[in-house]
């Protein structure tokens, strides 16, 4: 999955036995987040369920520090809202909710985004490749940034990438 990374975060609830399990798809090369599954709770057994599912694109999962994490979300995010890119406002409200498992957010992240140097925008079949190039365009230039268009037709509904809500 080039240039996109999830990141799935499970914390010790103080009102359960259960933990409090968020999500987040980033997209570490130039739009930041993706897609987003606020908090809920989850026995250990669902959970274990839960993160295979989650994970089932990739080649596994690697389970790294709480901070790591979190520089990853929250530098993503920045990265990308740096030029111009933002959550739309269902997606903004879920990456709050599922951002806040992770505490504050470490500023500067020492993680650098982007392909070499630069903003490299590869379109998922939601996205608009047009708007997203205008606006890269206007934030950086024609030469500041590359881009491949991977899926050149749109579906026109955007979908939840995760699937249902557990």
């Amino acid at each position: 999955m080039r240039g996109l990374v999830a990141v799935l975060v499970a914390a010790d609830s103080t009102r359960s036995t259960k933990a409090q399990v968020a999500g987040s798809l980033l997209d570490v090369w130039c739009l930041g987040v993706k897609n987003a599954l606020a908090p809920e709770p989850m026995s250990e057994t669902r959970l274990a369920g839960h993160r295979g599912l989650y994970f089932s694109a990739y080649e596994g999962h690697v389970q790294v520090p709480a901070d790591l994490a979190r520089a990853l979300v929250f530098g993503a995010a920045a990265y990308a809202r740096g030029f111009g890119f933002e959550p739309e406002e269902e997606l903004a409200e879920e990456f709050t909710e599922a951002a806040a498992l992770l505490g504050e957010p470490a500023d500067p992240s020492p993680i650098g985004f982007g392909r070499d140097g630069k903003p490299f925008f590869v379109n998922g079949p939601y996205d608009d490749p047009e708007a997203v190039l205008r606006t890269l365009r206007r934030a950086v230039g024609d030469d500041g940034f590359h881009f491949e268009v991977a899926f050149p037709e749109q579906p026109s509904r955007r979908r939840r990438l995760f699937g249902p809500r557990w």
